[in-house]
């Protein structure tokens, strides 16, 4: 169990990263630069919880 729970902490933790970085990139960024890379975030959010949802469901305790 805590395997499991240690695993997706810390994919919680990167996509928690990630969508900040997302948020930056569309502040910091010129308009389309910026645009591309939040997208782009949100592609490997989107990855990232289909993840999730698989190890959540598959582990082996």
């Amino acid at each position: 169990m805590t395997k499991k729970k240690t695993i997706l902490t810390v994919i919680w933790t990167i996509i928690a990263l990630i969508a900040i970085a997302a948020v930056i990139s569309l502040i910091v960024f010129p308009r389309w630069k910026g645009l591309f890379l939040a997208g782009s975030g949100a592609f490997l959010i989107l990855n990232l919880f289909l993840s999730l949802f698989f190890i959540s469901k598959n582990f082996k305790e």
